[in-house]
């Protein structure tokens, strides 16, 4: 008995996971338009940078936030705001992130970064080009995101609808002044930036 109710509810939730991708549409105009919420428990920015010239290292930020206004039908119109908390970043060294903390990002003058978008460009079905200004350690440059749109859906822990996307780019240290660190010599100045968020329309 105690196996068949395991194997029961195992195949409840396979169920379920399964009904909840049938509803995912990729569609871009089947979601609402008008402003979002970014989910802050399901988004996450990774960042990428080559150490000693022989492997790379990755770290993240895993504290966010943001607005989204989406149109699907027309999807050039679409604009984001995502600030990010810089002070939360991590590594898999706590000395490390005292050090990002303090010496590199100077979180005490320079505690978050700004993306705000400018244009926005259909590259594909799903895909796009989204640019905008990065405000980062008090430099502001535009940077270009390679973004997909993975699709949405009535959220399924409540009420609103969720939509996600992944993007990527690449920014070079020197542009934002971010070398004046003694251990800059034992990493590469190109980072690659990797996102990937959901938002909430805000009924």
């Amino acid at each position: 008995m105690r196996l068949l109710r395991s194997l029961t509810i195992a195949a409840s939730v396979s169920l379920g996971t399964l009904s909840a991708y049938a509803d995912v549409s990729t569609n871009p105009q089947s979601a609402p338009k008008g402003a979002y919420e970014l989910s802050k428990p399901h988004s996450l920015v990774t960042f990428c940078i080559k150490h000693v010239g022989i492997s790379t290292y990755c770290g993240w930020f895993p504290k966010l936030s943001g607005k989204l206004h989406f149109n699907g039908a027309q999807p050039t119109t679409s604009q984001v705001d995502v600030t990010i908390d810089l002070s939360a970043v991590q590594t898999r060294s706590d000395e490390l992130d005292g050090r990002l903390r303090d010496d590199m990002f100077e979180v005490a003058k320079f505690g978050t970064a700004t993306f705000k978008s400018t244009t926005a460009q259909v590259t594909g079905t799903n895909q796009g080009e989204i640019t905008g200004n990065l405000t980062l350690h008090g430099v502001t440059k535009p940077v270009t995101l390679k973004t997909t749109f993975n699709g949405g859906q009535a959220s399924p822990f409540g009420s609103g609808h969720l939509i996600g996307f992944s993007a990527d780019t690449t920014i070079k240290l020197a542009d934002f002044g971010l070398t004046g660190v003694a251990w800059k010599v034992f990493v590469g100045d190109d980072v690659a930036i990797h996102i990937e968020s959901e938002f909430l329309h805000e009924e």
